[in-house]
């Protein structure tokens, strides 16, 4: 009874609500808007929020999502390249302004102080690794919703969303590395030993075995579905256990798995198709816990205001990034705007990356808070800013024309 209860709240719920505003939000944020809201309304109304979730079960489905998600968005990495420009230095050095920009921006806002009535530091944690967990969460872009959005531009704007891809693939690398070395960094300050003994040592063998074979081996993988599903479970499982064995977290390993898989063994498990039932079928109910779990009392309106603010100055030091550094000389103003707005997207990665930050102890509960409501603001403003940007570029078009 409680995995019905818990399916209706927050997988039901969410759909009947995204068809009674048609779309205007989009599905993928509904579920943990649906959980925070429970938490909010159990702390202001008194009720015990437990009742509605999570159920057991429910959380076995949710983490098993959450972790296809992370895969896909690897596997993405492999396959977003084939309709992409070309990497060059200047596209390597557009992602890496994209992501280093909006980075020093929330690490000075955290390590400042000025912040630190919402943004402050969990006891024993170092002010330089909780400023950069912040500073991280504000630079990501969301590879896996970018996607759908891209999917649904018309054909004249494709161009610039496999662009603002390409961007966001090296960025999500970039981001997973990131995660990985503050886990490792934050492990080593709380003075836990790294692990020792045969399993750490296969780990390696495994995770070295996987980047050594990553081209090598494609073109002997038969093609068949039942094999295919069975190498891309074992990728998933391999690096899930090699990070795990670390002391890092799972859902760095399905990243990365994703990201080593061979080319063509890529391909054939369709990212595209394993991400969108991770994303509507299953991790919805990851979400939806994620945002049940904040204490309700947490969400004030400084923690609102706070969110706003970070969204302002991480959208801003984004768009700034592109103008500064665009993939291409001669891309027009209006077109940096446009990719810029596309790359300011959190989706729902920069709440995988906070619940990690915060299941290891870097973040509060309330900075936890803010982070899961700018990225909810975030990805609920992405269309409509870039069809508002759109629209006046057309009319600008239009008006030169005549």
């Amino acid at each position: 009874m409680a995995f019905v209860i818990d399916l209706l709240c927050f997988l039901v719920v969410p759909l009947l609500c995204w068809r009674l505003v048609r779309g205007a939000v989009p599905l993928a944020v509904l579920p943990i808007l649906t959980g925070l809201a429970v938490a909010i309304a159990a702390d202001r109304f008194g009720f015990d929020k437990s009742v509605l979730g999570p159920s057991p079960l429910g959380d076995t489905i949710g983490w098993l999502g959450v972790l296809a998600l992370a895969f896909s968005a690897g596997l993405e990495t492999r396959t977003t390249t084939d309709h992409a420009p070309r990497l060059d230095g200047r596209l390597v050095g557009a992602a890496l302004a994209a992501l280093a920009l909006p980075f020093m921006v929330g690490f000075v806002a955290a390590v400042s102080g000025t912040m630190d009535a919402v943004l402050a530091r969990p006891q024993g944690v170092s002010p330089l690794l909780s400023a950069a967990a912040i500073g991280l969460c504000l630079s990501v872009s969301a590879l896996p919703v970018l996607v759908g959005i891209v999917r649904e531009l018309p054909v004249a704007d494709r161009p610039l969303g496999h662009l603002a891809l390409r961007i966001a693939a090296l960025d999500d690398a970039i981001l997973w590395s990131g995660l990985g070395l503050l886990l490792f960094l934050h492990r080593g300050e709380g003075g836990a030993p790294l692990p020792g003994g045969r399993f750490p040592i296969a780990a390696i063998a495994l995770i070295a075995a996987m980047a050594a074979l990553r081209s090598r081996i494609g073109r002997f993988l038969p093609d068949h579905p039942a094999i295919t599903i069975a190498l891309g479970v074992a990728y998933l499982a391999a690096g899930s256990w090699s990070t795990a064995t670390f002391g890092l977290h799972e859902l760095l390993g399905a990243y990365f798995a994703g990201a080593m898989a061979p080319k063509p063994l890529a391909e054939r498990l369709r990212p595209e198709l394993v991400g969108k039932v991770a994303l509507f079928g299953l991790s919805p109910l990851f979400f939806a816990h994620r945002g049940l779990s904040i204490d309700g009392a947490v969400v004030t309106v400084a923690a609102i205001g706070a969110a706003m603010l970070l969204l302002l100055i991480a959208g801003a030091s984004k768009l700034a990034a592109v103008h500064l550094a665009p993939p291409d000389a001669s891309l027009p103003a209006t077109e940096r705007t446009r990719l810029g707005l596309l790359l300011q997207c959190k989706g729902l990665m920069e709440i995988v990356a906070a619940t990690i930050l915060a299941q290891a102890g870097l973040i509060t509960p309330t900075v936890f808070a803010v982070l899961v409501t700018l990225a909810l603001l975030s990805t609920t403003l992405t269309v409509p800013l870039f069809r508002l940007a759109t629209g006046r570029t057309s009319t600008q078009t239009a008006a030169g024309g005549r």
